[in-house]
Formats: structure tokens, sequence, C-alpha cells
């Protein structure tokens, strides 16, 4: 009877499999995560759905799940099918574009009307947003919320092809297969608001120029006018103190408002408008030195009645008038001003001539000096204008690049489901997001922050409690997060150019709420490590970064050896170390797990046609010939295919130089068992765009991806498994090893594991140097 029930369920499972693309092994494993979610039962309830999906089953955000589960629930019975479970993952995994898109759509059109409007898509964006607040614990001002209803209405305009106010299938398909990264709301909400706020403050700081720059013309036309040069737009009796007063009033107007905006001088040249407006200052300031030169050249000669001035052969009097005080003039003008005005009136000629003669040099150098400061804050802006077409032409380069990085995780057949609801790692996988979140937002603002010796014992703490209601406070316990020496690794972050948003953007929370509205439900993608310590791997969903958890004793090493880890990076950018970007620990339901944000070795558009781990050990150092392609062949693998790395000289001398240093540090640091990761991409020499491709990848001075002497393969390196302390555990270890098992193990003491590496290295090489 067992017997027969074990045929059976084969037999059903091989009926399943004829339908959807998944492997018997895939099949197996969404049988396992569907038992688990229904408690054994034949079907998925709602509210057994909405405890499954963990944070974001929550009542305060269980929109979001209601629509996926009536997504999934394809005849609309309330009841979650196997046959129906497995179709919604067979989409989401293995479908086409199109297939992807048709579960996108039925998210925004809910109630199937074969079309939605801009209301409905308003309640959806306003759920995955409403869901993100409550993970995450933002809040979202109002200056925030309106830019992002004028985001998602404009993104409704550009689905709405027809222009009739509603969105149709083939509309909606059509703009996700010609501008995919449109509905990254999320994206849009940590970069795209921040682009519209400088875009909108650039303009207003061309406003301000332009007005600057009228203010200088205005000073320069006084000028001409005090000394007779526009003399023809005036009467021969020239009153200039009008025009002076005007000119004054001009500035009062247009320069103080602007001066003290929020997108203004002050926002362009931050710190620096204080420096300048002194230096402005300094020209009209009444203890500055006259300059007499310049006086006798504009203003030669005085006559009883007042001062003139030579236009040719012809003396042309300037007359002032001292009792111009209109009453618009004397309300509008600062007090200051007027007070000096009425002083006017007791003034003698010739201190009216000496006055005139210094107001004259002051409104020249004051027209010079403006000209000056115009042209140093003209190069501000160009150069804030650069930087943001720079940063952003950056970013969509990014974004390019990580779409093509995506095809070429390393994932093995077995494991090609990511994290996703009903994997028993999946609300762990939420709470990594999320507090990873958090750590790096709470260090983000501290930009210039130099890095001192108490960094590295540093820790932060963060309670994941997203908002609920009174019913699931017994439900969720909270969830511990641990942030280790978060300013240590926010530099070396930047060390690599890595940009906080863009880190965010692959690890983030948001990843996984942008892909539920594109019916692409990724988060992380799931390995079992395949060394002794039975790790796991958790690959990004862009394949950038690598989380991998890791053993206490091994978490605890590391913040040993953090300080020289440290500096040796800084000091050696070019190093082949694996570059850790985060260390963390989380507590889940009473269980602790520590583990570390990597880069990848592989992060790359290109394909790894082969790939190798060399620790320079001959132990039981081989890989099964007829192993996936996808997995790590070693030392003896090596030398039995007579492989040899073949690239410039001066290129291998700088690689091994490196590479020398880098395993120096391990064995001063006590470390064994690193290995080599070495990865081989073949180029087709026949396909020009892939040569052209190539080219822009690699970086002439990036010693980790080289391309081969003969341009036919690209070769990717990078040292990883650097946690391995030689301590008595080893050291008993190698003991015993070396008495039965020869001198080719791999736990030999630091120096001479150090040694044997060096020279096996060098010797996979062509060139002998």
């Amino acid at each position: 009877m067992l017997c027969c029930g074990k045929n059976g369920n084969q037999h059903s499972l091989k009926n399943k499999m004829t339908r959807f693309r998944f492997s018997a092994e895939e099949v197996q494993e969404l049988q396992r995560r569907f038992q688990r979610m229904t408690n054994g039962s034949n079907y998925l309830t709602k509210n057994q759905f909405r405890d499954n999906m963990g944070l974001l089953g929550l009542e305060t955000v269980q929109v979001l799940s209601d629509c996926l589960f009536q997504i999934i629930d394809e005849d609309q019975d309330g009841k979650i099918q196997f046959n129906e479970f497995l179709a919604y993952f067979d989409k989401i995994t293995y479908g086409s574009q199109d297939e992807k898109a048709e579960i996108s759509y039925k998210l925004i059109d809910q109630n199937r009307k074969g079309f939605f409007t801009l209301r409905d898509f308003q309640q959806t964006m306003q759920a995955l947003i409403d869901s993100w607040v409550v993970m995450t614990g933002t809040a979202i001002t109002n200056e925030i919320r309106d830019h992002l209803e004028k985001r998602v209405g404009y993104i409704f305009t550009q689905m709405d092809k027809n222009n009739d106010e509603k969105v149709s299938f083939i509309e909606y398909k059509g703009i996700l297969a010609s501008d995919p990264t449109l509905l990254d709301i999320f994206e849009f909400l940590r970069k795209g608001i921040t682009i519209s706020i400088k875009e909108a403050t650039l303009k207003q700081d061309q406003i301000v120029l332009s007005e600057l720059y009228l203010i200088k013309d205005q000073a320069a036309d006084l000028f001409e006018m005090m000394i007779g040069f526009k003399q023809n737009r005036y009467s021969t009796s020239v009153q200039v103190k009008p025009s002076l007063i005007q000119s004054l009033m001009f500035c009062q107007k247009k320069l103080r408002p602007n001066t003290n905006s929020q997108f203004g001088i002050q926002y362009l040249m931050g710190e620096e408008v204080d420096a300048l407006s002194l230096r402005m200052s300094s020209t009209i300031n009444v203890n500055k030195p006259r300059q007499q030169q310049a006086t006798s050249q504009i203003i030669c000669s005085y006559s009883q009645t007042g001062p003139f001035i030579h236009r040719g052969d012809q003396e042309i009097p300037i007359k002032i008038d001292y009792n111009l005080k209109s009453q618009e003039n004397m309300e509008t003008l600062d007090p200051e001003l007027t007070d000096g005005l009425e002083k006017i009136n007791y003034m003698s000629d010739d201190q009216i001539r000496d006055n005139y003669k210094e107001a004259l040099v002051k409104i020249h150098e004051l027209k010079q000096q403006t000209q000056q400061s115009l042209e140093r804050l003209e190069k501000m802006y160009q150069k804030k204008l650069e930087e943001f077409n720079n940063k952003r032409n950056k970013d969509l380069e990014l974004a390019e690049k990580r779409r093509a990085t995506i095809a070429n995780i390393n994932k093995k057949r077995k494991t090609a489901l990511s994290v996703q609801f009903g994997h028993q790692n999946w609300n762990l996988v939420l709470n990594m997001m999320i507090g990873i979140q958090m750590a790096v937002k709470s260090v983000n603002a501290l930009s210039d922050y130099e890095v001192n010796l108490k960094d590295f014992k540093l820790k932060y703490y963060f309670e994941l409690m997203p908002k609920r209601t009174g019913n699931e406070k017994a439900t969720f316990k909270v969830c511990k997060f641990f942030d280790y020496a978060p300013q240590v690794f926010n530099h070396i972050r930047k060390m690599f150019f890595i940009d906080n948003d863009n880190y965010l953007s692959s690890i983030g929370p948001e990843t996984l709420l942008s892909s539920i509205l594109k019916g692409d439900l990724s988060t992380l993608s799931e390995l079992t490590s395949t060394g002794k310590s039975g790790s796991f791997f958790y690959y990004s969903q862009d394949g950038i970064y690598t989380l991998k958890t890791i053993s206490k004793s091994e978490f605890t090493f590391m913040r040993h050896i953090l300080y020289n880890y440290y500096k040796h990076l800084k000091e050696y950018r070019q190093s082949l170390i694996i570059k850790l970007f985060g260390m963390h620990k989380i507590v889940l339901d009473d269980k602790k797990i520590h583990f570390v944000i990597m880069s990848n070795v592989f992060k790359t558009s290109h394909e790894i046609n082969i790939r190798y781990d060399i620790k320079g050990s001959l132990h039981q150092r081989k890989t099964p010939n007829n192993a996936d392609y996808t997995v790590a062949r070693k030392d003896l693998n090596f030398l039995e295919s007579h492989e040899k790395i073949n690239i410039r000289i001066d290129k291998q001398s700088e690689l091994l130089t490196q590479l020398y240093r880098d395993a120096d540090f391990f064995a001063q640091n006590n470390i064994i068992d690193y290995s080599l990761l070495f990865g081989i991409h073949e180029i087709n020499v026949l396909q020009t765009s892939q040569r052209t491709d190539t080219i822009q990848e690699i970086e002439s001075d990036n010693i980790s991806i080289i391309q081969s002497k003969t341009g036919d393969k690209i070769y990717f390196f990078g040292i990883i498994d650097i946690l391995t302390n030689f301590n008595t555990k080893k050291k008993i270890e190698y003991c015993c090893k070396r008495c039965f098992q020869g001198p080719d193990i791999s736990a030999i003491p630091p120096h001479q594991y150090a040694e044997r590496f060096k020279r096996f290295i060098t010797n996979m090489f062509r060139n002998n140097i």
C-alpha cells in the first residue's frame, strides 16, 4: 500500500511536470512549501496565505497580500489549490515577459474589467508604498507625497497610449517591453525625488543667476551714466539720484529674497556663499582705500557750481536734486538709505563732490566684483550641473549592467527558485533586507565622518517592529538586528565607489516590492555552500552582491582582524581579497544568525564558462569531471587540464605582486584555507558586439578582470574564504592529518600555506617571470 502510494505520488508529479517547466526536484520543493503553508491540507485559505507572507501579511499591509492571493486563485473560489500554486510560480520563474506582464496587470486590474483607470493604478501603487512604509518605518513627508502623486500620474499617461483614460493589457505590456524601469516607483522614491528636487533647484539657480546678471548690468549702466557715457539717454541735467535709488531698490527686491531662498544661491554654493557675501560687501566698505589713480582718469575737473565730467572738449555739469523724496521711495527704501538721502540736504558742494567721487569708485569696484562673482557662480553652477548629469548617467549605466548581470548569477537547476513566500527563510530574508536598509541609512547622513579606532568596536542595534494592530502582537515577535562597525564598512563602500542608494537598490526591500508589481517575485537566490561548513549564500537578485551566513567563531575572528583588513584595503585598492561591505547579526524566533555582505567575483554580464577554486593543496582537491559547469573545479582539475593563464607580462607582474601582498597579509593575521576563485569567459571572436561589450567592461587599471593576450578569453580573479583562523583546533588537525595524509593537506601553518599558495598560482601562468 505504501509502495502504491509512493508510485501514485510520483505519477502525479510526472503529470504536473508535463504541464509546467519545472524539474522533478523543483516540483517536490514547491510541494513541500505548499504543505508547510497549508499545514498538510489540500488547499490554502486567505488567512493561511496572510500568515505565510510574514511581514507582508500584517493587517496594516494585507491589501497587497490579498491582491496576490486573488491572482493565484485563478478560479476565484477563495482557495488556492496546488495546481494554481504551481502555475503561479511557473510563470514568475520561467514565464515569458508577456506571462509576467499578465500577472502584473491582474495586480492592478483586480476586478478583471480588461482595463484599469488612473484610480485603479493609484490604489495599487498606494498599497505598495504603504507596505514599504510599514516594513521600513520610513516617514513620507507631504512634499514627497506630492512628488509621488505626480510620478504615478506621469506613469499612467505614458501607459495610456490611446488617451482614453484607461489602459488595456496591450498598452500595458507594450510600455513594459519598451521601458522596463518605468514601474520602478521605489527607485524613484529613493532617487527620483532627490533628482526632481535637484532639477528644480538647478532651474531656480538659473533664475537667480539671470537676476544677478541683470543687477550687474544695472550697476554697469549706472556707472556709465555717472561718467557721462550714456548721456544721450538722458537730458544734460543728469539726475543721478533717481537712477541710484531705483538701482538700490532693485538690488533690495531681487537679491535679498533669492540669497535666502531654499533653492537659491545659498543652496548652490553652501558655505561658500558667506565668504562670497563678505567679498562683495567689502567693495562698499568706507574704510577701504580709494583708488585715486582710477578716479583721476574718470573725473578730471571740478567747478564751484558742482561736479562735472569731460565729454571730449565739452564740460557737462551734473545737477543733483537735493529735495528728491517721493513718498513711495521713502516708504520702500531701507531706513539706512533713507537717512543717507536726508543727510545730502545738509552737505556742502565740496562734500558732495568728494562723496560723488568715492561713490563712483565704489560703483566701479562693485561692477567689477559682481562680474567676477558671477563668473565664479557660473563655474560652480556648471560644475553642479555636470556632476548631476554624470551621476544620472552612471546610475543608468549601472541599472543596465545590473539587468545584464542577472542572467549570469551562479545558480544550479535544483535551486533556481528564489527565496519566496512559502520558503522557510522568507521572513528571515524580509527582515534582513529591512535591517540592512535601516543600517545603511543610519550612516548615510554622516558623509564626511572620519574613521577612528572606536568605530571598529561599535555596533548599532535596531528593533524591526513594523506597525501592527493589537491582535498581531502575540503573533509577531520583535526581530533584533545588529550592525557592526557601520562607519568602517561605509568607508569601504566609498573606497570602491559604491553609492549607498545603488547598494540598497540591490539588497533593500524595495527590490522585493518592485518585483511583486512586475509579476516577477524575486528576492534573493539561495545556494547551499559546497564547503564543509554548510553555510548559505544568498545572491542578490541582480547578482552584484552575496550575503553569506557564517559561524559565530568566524564572525568574532572577522571583528578581531577588521582593523588590519581595513588598512590593507585602504593601502592596496587593487587587492584581490573579497570585499566585505557589511557585518550583521539578526535574532529572529530566538535564532541568532551572523552574516556578511560581500562582492560577487563574477558580477558580469558575460557567462563564466569554467571556474576554479585554487588553494595550492592537492589532497582531495578534485571535482568530478561530469559535474555541472557551474560547479568550481579544483587544483587537480586545473593541472589535468593543462590550462595556462596567458596575459601580458606587465599585467601578470602586477597581478602576482598584489597576490603576494594579499598572501602575506593572511600569513601575518594567522589565516589559512583561503582560495583563489578564478573564472574564464570564452569570447566568440566572430561576434563584433560581444568584443565591443568586453572592451567596455575591462578597465585598464583593474587586475581582477583581465583579457587574455590573444583576445579570446577574459579572466576573473578574487580571493575568497578568508575567515579561517589557524587556532588550536586547526593546529591539532594539522598535526594529525600530516602524519596520516602527508604534506599536501589544506590545514598547514599560515606562512607555509601562503608560500605554497604563491608557488602554485605563479605556475598557473604561461609566462615565467
